[in-house]
Order: structure tokens, then sequence, then C-alpha cells
């Protein structure tokens, strides 16, 4: 697979994940209580971030710039990101209880703090299978101690840990060798769905974020911790899934794929603006489409502006 063809490919997977993500957060933001979307919820959070880190861990690998360097960068658009949802929560959207507290990332920005402690252990990741093994047991284990709660994300660090490290042991190769498995891919991703079908009346969205204890929202553990092993085992099968069937060529989602940060960011801002100014209902089945599609068309319009604000810069300097 040649460079272009694997940027094609990799954006296009960038840009359906991205699209999941603000489906997925505008109707958990919502909560419509018209329509049951709660299946259809959990299994947008079944995949798409698991996706996201192992998308993050591929990159972290082929990029160019140090450790150092990813590190740094990613730490200033954090607090840039943290500090900006602080006064827009506060000022704009009137919350008045909202402090500005670093390690209590707001919302979405949960993903680019752990994103920062996976690029400070990515260099100490060398035996990958120890460290898949290692990460999945610690992940099962913490969610057995009460005091772990969302302070710093540290569960959702270690939970989506192992799919970055798979992305980092991602060849470009394992594409082809996946598509002749894609038949094998559906079978199995269909006994996922039946399966989260069954068990979506008993498990809460809550569960899924994967951000805390397993007595956080049940008395005893076993249950959550259950479910966090078939959210293991499900993202990976749906995963696969989905890159059998992730086009190498150019798309219309192409785009988003390679802005998706800019998506990702200032989408939680957006979808929240929209909500709080009524302009967007989830009353019926029409109506969560149409908004559905109102958010999303607005995120990318967001987007491209911004794009296009930076492609002038650059010319005029």
């Amino acid at each position: 697979m040649g460079k272009t063809v694997r940027k094609y490919y990799f954006d296009n997977l960038k840009g359906f994940l991205i699209i999941c993500v603000i489906i997925g957060n505008s109707l958990e933001l919502a909560n419509p209580t018209s329509v049951n979307v709660h299946t259809f919820i959990l299994l947008l959070y079944i995949f798409h971030m698991p996706m996201f880190a192992f998308v993050s861990g591929y990159f972290s690998k082929i990029s160019k710039r140090s450790t150092k360097e990813r590190v740094i960068d990613t730490t200033k658009l954090y607090l840039s990101a943290q500090i900006f949802y602080t006064f827009f929560n506060f000022l704009i959207l009137k919350k008045s209880s909202v402090r500005l507290e670093l390690l209590m990332p707001q919302w979405t920005l949960w993903y680019l703090l752990s994103m920062i402690f996976w690029y400070i252990i990515s260099d100490y990741i060398l035996d990958y299978k120890k460290w898949l093994m290692g990460s999945v047991c610690l992940s099962l284990i913490i969610g057995l101690d009460g005091s772990i709660g969302t302070i710093a994300s540290v569960s959702r660090t270690v939970f989506f840990l192992p799919f970055f490290i798979i992305g980092r042991t991602f060849k470009e190769d394992y594409i082809e060798k996946l598509k002749k498995h894609k038949s094998k891919f559906v079978i199995l991703t269909i006994v996922v769905l039946i399966s989260l079908i069954k068990l979506s009346d008993e498990t809460p969205i809550e569960l899924l974020f994967e951000y805390t204890n397993y007595t956080w929202y049940f008395e005893k553990p076993w249950f959550p911790m259950f479910i966090r092993v078939f959210h293991y085992i499900s993202s990976i099968i749906i995963g696969g899934f989905i890159l059998t069937v992730i086009p190498i060529k150019i798309t219309n989602i192409t785009i988003l794929g390679e802005n998706s940060l800019i998506m990702y960011i200032s989408h939680s801002g957006i979808v929240q603006l929209l909500l709080d100014f009524d302009i967007i209902k989830y009353n019926s089945l029409f109506s969560i489409v149409i908004s559905t599609i109102i958010v999303i068309l607005t995120v990318i319009i967001f987007t491209l502006i911004i794009v296009n604000v930076r492609l002038i810069k650059r010319k005029v300097s």
C-alpha cells in the first residue's frame, strides 16, 4: 500500500469514526425519551473510541515527531481546550458550578489527556504482547478499586491503552489480510449485535464510558466487569469488520478524517450551544434524524471555516 493510498484509508477511517463520535455524543447528551436509541448509542460507544485509540497508536509509531514533541504539542492543546471550555461553560452556558480543574477534563477532552500519558510511555512499550496482556489485566483489576474515580481520566487511560498498543503493532499489509476474513467478521459482528441487544436493558451507557470503578453504578462489581470484558471483545470484532469495509480511495469523508481533531475538539461546544438555544429537538424520530444532520453539518462547516482561515494565514505570511 503506497503512502497516498494509506493516507486515504486512514483518513476515511477517521472521517467515519468522527461522525460516529458526534452522533453518539449528541444523542447521549440530548437523551431523547420519545424514541429508544439506547442500544444504538451503546453500539457506537462499543467501537468508536477504541478505534480512535487504535488510530492514535498507529500514527504515533509512524510519526516523524519525537515523543517529546508529541507530548508537548498535545499538552498545549489539552490545556488550551480545557481553559477554553471552562470559560465557555461558565460564561456562555451559565454553568456556575464549573471550575478550572486541569486534571478533571471537560467532557470529551479526556481523550487528549489520555493521549499525553500514552505518548509518555510509548517509548517503553517494547514487548507488545506483555504490555497488551498487562494493560488488559490492569484495566479489569483497576475497576475493582473503589478509590478510582474520574480524576485525571485514569480508568479510561488504562482501559483504552490496549487499543493504542494494537495500533502501534499494526502494519499496512494487515489490511489486506483482514479483508480476506471479511465474512468471518460479518458473522461475529452479528453475534455481537445480538448479544448487545440482549444486554442493553441492563447496561447503562455510562458503563461504556469506562471512566470509573465498577461500583459507581452497581452495588456489586461482577456485571460491570463482565461488560468491560464484553467491551474489549466486541470492539475488536466490530473494529476488525470496519477495517475490512473502509475504502482505500479518496471519498467525501476523507477531508473529515484529515481534520478530525478540529471536529473532535469543537463538536462538544457546538452540540451544547445548539441544544441550549433550542435549535435542535429530539422529541420524535424525525426530529432526531434532522437534529443529528444539523449537528454534523454545523461541525463540518465550522471545521472547514477554521481550515480555510489557516490556509489564508499561511498564504499571507
